[in-house]
Protein backbone atom coordinates (compact mmCIF):
# COMPACT_ATOMS: atom_id res chain seq x y z
CA UNK A 1 0.00 0.00 0.00
CA UNK A 2 2.83 2.75 1.18
CA UNK A 3 4.43 1.43 -2.39
CA UNK A 4 1.51 2.37 -4.13
CA UNK A 5 0.34 5.50 -2.55
CA UNK A 6 3.85 7.10 -2.85
CA UNK A 7 4.19 6.29 -6.36
CA UNK A 8 0.39 7.73 -7.02
CA UNK A 9 1.32 11.19 -4.88
CA UNK A 10 4.58 11.40 -6.80
CA UNK A 11 3.62 10.64 -10.08
CA UNK A 12 0.04 11.06 -10.78
CA UNK A 13 -0.47 14.22 -7.60
CA UNK A 14 2.85 16.10 -8.64
CA UNK A 15 4.04 15.91 -4.75
CA UNK A 16 7.74 16.26 -4.22
CA UNK A 17 9.59 13.26 -2.42
CA UNK A 18 9.46 15.55 0.75
CA UNK A 19 5.84 16.17 1.13
CA UNK A 20 4.78 12.42 -0.20
CA UNK A 21 6.59 11.01 2.85
CA UNK A 22 5.42 13.91 5.17
CA UNK A 23 1.92 12.55 4.16
CA UNK A 24 2.41 9.64 6.50
CA UNK A 25 2.60 11.47 9.61
CA UNK A 26 -0.63 11.10 10.30
CA UNK A 27 -0.40 7.14 9.94
CA UNK A 28 2.64 6.91 12.69
CA UNK A 29 0.40 9.03 15.26
CA UNK A 30 -2.86 7.04 14.28
CA UNK A 31 -0.62 3.47 14.70
CA UNK A 32 0.99 4.99 18.30
CA UNK A 33 -2.93 5.43 19.42
CA UNK A 34 -4.11 2.72 17.81
CA UNK A 35 -1.33 0.29 19.83
CA UNK A 36 -2.09 1.73 22.91
CA UNK A 37 -5.99 1.27 22.35
CA UNK A 38 -5.46 -2.59 21.57
CA UNK A 39 -3.06 -2.84 24.46
CA UNK A 40 -5.59 -2.41 27.21
CA UNK A 41 -8.31 -4.71 25.25
CA UNK A 42 -6.33 -7.63 24.81
CA UNK A 43 -7.03 -8.53 28.39
CA UNK A 44 -10.37 -8.68 27.86
CA UNK A 45 -11.03 -9.47 24.34
CA UNK A 46 -7.75 -11.69 23.54
CA UNK A 47 -6.01 -11.26 20.41
CA UNK A 48 -8.05 -12.86 18.04
CA UNK A 49 -10.79 -10.17 18.11
CA UNK A 50 -8.10 -7.19 17.67
CA UNK A 51 -6.27 -9.27 14.55
CA UNK A 52 -9.93 -9.65 13.08
CA UNK A 53 -11.01 -6.02 13.47
CA UNK A 54 -7.86 -4.61 12.66
CA UNK A 55 -7.32 -6.99 9.24
CA UNK A 56 -11.20 -6.17 8.45
CA UNK A 57 -10.18 -2.46 8.88
CA UNK A 58 -7.20 -2.38 6.85
CA UNK A 59 -9.23 -4.15 3.97
CA UNK A 60 -11.18 -1.51 4.14
CA UNK A 61 -9.30 0.91 4.28
CA UNK A 62 -6.92 -0.23 1.35
CA UNK A 63 -10.35 -0.84 -0.67
CA UNK A 64 -11.14 2.75 0.22
CA UNK A 65 -7.46 3.81 -0.97
CA UNK A 66 -8.06 1.85 -4.32
CA UNK A 67 -10.55 4.62 -5.02
CA UNK A 68 -8.17 7.29 -6.14
CA UNK A 69 -8.58 9.08 -8.67
CA UNK A 70 -6.54 10.74 -11.07
CA UNK A 71 -7.01 14.95 -10.60
CA UNK A 72 -7.70 15.05 -7.13
CA UNK A 73 -6.03 15.69 -3.76
CA UNK A 74 -4.94 13.89 -0.69
CA UNK A 75 -6.84 15.69 2.21
CA UNK A 76 -10.41 14.12 0.54
CA UNK A 77 -9.14 11.20 -1.06
CA UNK A 78 -5.85 9.54 0.39
CA UNK A 79 -6.04 10.86 4.34
CA UNK A 80 -9.09 9.31 5.46
CA UNK A 81 -8.17 5.90 4.11
CA UNK A 82 -4.87 6.33 5.91
CA UNK A 83 -6.37 6.87 9.12
CA UNK A 84 -8.26 3.89 8.37
CA UNK A 85 -5.23 2.15 8.09
CA UNK A 86 -3.38 3.51 11.11
CA UNK A 87 -5.63 2.11 13.40
CA UNK A 88 -5.57 -1.55 11.68
CA UNK A 89 -1.48 -1.29 11.93
CA UNK A 90 -1.74 -0.77 15.54
CA UNK A 91 -3.98 -3.39 15.96
CA UNK A 92 -2.81 -6.43 13.82
CA UNK A 93 0.84 -5.36 15.27
CA UNK A 94 -0.09 -5.36 18.74
CA UNK A 95 -2.50 -8.57 18.70
CA UNK A 96 -0.22 -10.30 16.40
CA UNK A 97 3.05 -9.83 18.24
CA UNK A 98 1.13 -10.69 21.28
CA UNK A 99 -0.36 -14.34 19.94
CA UNK A 100 3.00 -15.33 18.65
CA UNK A 101 4.80 -14.86 21.86
CA UNK A 102 2.15 -16.49 23.72
CA UNK A 103 2.97 -19.50 25.40
CA UNK A 104 6.42 -19.23 24.52
CA UNK A 105 9.23 -19.64 27.13
CA UNK A 106 11.68 -17.15 28.37
CA UNK A 107 14.86 -18.15 26.84
CA UNK A 108 13.12 -18.46 23.60
CA UNK A 109 11.49 -15.10 23.88
CA UNK A 110 14.61 -14.01 20.93
CA UNK A 111 13.90 -17.06 18.68
CA UNK A 112 10.12 -15.98 18.34
CA UNK A 113 10.31 -12.29 18.04
CA UNK A 114 13.26 -13.12 15.33
CA UNK A 115 10.50 -15.53 12.91
CA UNK A 116 7.97 -12.96 13.47
CA UNK A 117 10.34 -10.52 12.01
CA UNK A 118 11.19 -12.52 9.05
CA UNK A 119 8.15 -14.12 8.01
CA UNK A 120 6.61 -10.54 8.29
CA UNK A 121 9.66 -9.15 5.57
CA UNK A 122 9.22 -12.29 3.65
CA UNK A 123 5.60 -11.43 3.01
CA UNK A 124 6.11 -7.86 2.33
CA UNK A 125 8.45 -8.54 0.02
CA UNK A 126 6.48 -11.33 -1.44
CA UNK A 127 2.99 -9.35 -1.94
CA UNK A 128 5.16 -6.09 -3.14
CA UNK A 129 5.98 -8.72 -6.15
CA UNK A 130 2.74 -9.76 -6.55
CA UNK A 131 0.62 -6.96 -6.21
CA UNK A 132 3.48 -4.75 -8.72
CA UNK A 133 2.92 -7.41 -11.23
CA UNK A 134 -0.76 -6.48 -11.08
CA UNK A 135 -0.25 -2.74 -10.94
CA UNK A 136 2.60 -3.14 -14.23
CA UNK A 137 0.61 -5.20 -16.27
CA UNK A 138 -2.62 -3.00 -15.99
CA UNK A 139 -0.79 0.07 -16.50
CA UNK A 140 1.18 -1.48 -19.39
CA UNK A 141 -1.97 -2.93 -21.06
CA UNK A 142 -3.98 0.78 -20.86
CA UNK A 143 -0.36 2.18 -22.60
CA UNK A 144 -0.51 0.07 -25.08
CA UNK A 145 -4.03 1.47 -25.73
CA UNK A 146 -3.06 4.89 -25.92
CA UNK A 147 -4.41 5.77 -22.54
CA UNK A 148 -2.86 8.75 -21.21
CA UNK A 149 -0.11 7.98 -18.47
CA UNK A 150 -1.59 9.40 -15.43
CA UNK A 151 -4.75 7.19 -16.19
CA UNK A 152 -2.78 4.43 -17.12
CA UNK A 153 -0.78 4.78 -13.71
CA UNK A 154 -3.91 5.22 -11.60
CA UNK A 155 -5.82 2.72 -13.16
CA UNK A 156 -2.54 0.21 -12.29
CA UNK A 157 -2.15 1.29 -8.22
CA UNK A 158 -6.25 0.41 -8.23
CA UNK A 159 -5.62 -2.95 -9.27
CA UNK A 160 -3.03 -3.39 -6.95
CA UNK A 161 -4.62 -2.04 -3.99
CA UNK A 162 -8.27 -3.72 -4.74
CA UNK A 163 -5.78 -7.19 -4.80
CA UNK A 164 -4.41 -6.34 -1.38
CA UNK A 165 -7.99 -5.82 0.07
CA UNK A 166 -8.81 -8.86 -0.95
CA UNK A 167 -5.57 -10.56 0.44
CA UNK A 168 -6.34 -8.75 3.85
CA UNK A 169 -10.06 -9.75 4.09
CA UNK A 170 -8.43 -13.77 3.44
CA UNK A 171 -6.67 -13.19 6.34
CA UNK A 172 -9.07 -11.56 8.56
CA UNK A 173 -10.78 -15.45 8.04
CA UNK A 174 -7.48 -17.12 8.81
CA UNK A 175 -7.76 -14.45 11.80
CA UNK A 176 -10.88 -15.80 12.90
CA UNK A 177 -9.57 -19.32 13.17
CA UNK A 178 -6.67 -18.22 15.56
CA UNK A 179 -6.35 -18.79 19.31
CA UNK A 180 -7.74 -16.47 21.52
CA UNK A 181 -4.84 -15.39 23.32
CA UNK A 182 -5.06 -13.34 26.15
CA UNK A 183 -2.22 -11.02 27.40
CA UNK A 184 -1.06 -11.67 30.92
CA UNK A 185 -0.49 -8.63 33.55
CA UNK A 186 3.04 -8.67 34.56
CA UNK A 187 3.86 -10.61 37.39
CA UNK A 188 4.72 -8.57 41.23
CA UNK A 189 8.01 -7.36 41.87
CA UNK A 190 9.43 -10.14 44.61
CA UNK A 191 9.39 -8.62 47.29
CA UNK A 192 12.78 -6.84 48.78
CA UNK A 193 14.22 -8.46 52.38
CA UNK A 194 14.19 -6.69 54.82
CA UNK A 195 17.93 -6.05 56.08
CA UNK A 196 18.85 -7.83 59.83
CA UNK A 197 18.71 -5.32 62.53
CA UNK A 198 21.20 -6.44 65.06
CA UNK A 199 19.66 -6.08 68.41
CA UNK A 200 22.76 -6.27 70.44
Amino acid sequence: MFFFLTLYMQNVLGLSPIKAGAAYIPVTIGVGIASGISTKLLSRTGTRPIMVAGTLLGAGGVYWLSRIPVHRSYLTDILPGLVVMAIRLGAVFVGVQTAANAGVPPDKAGLAAALITTSSTLGGALGLAIFSAIATSRTRQLLAAHTARPEALTSGFQHALIACSLFLAAAAAIAARATRTRSEPAPDPAPTPEPAVDAS
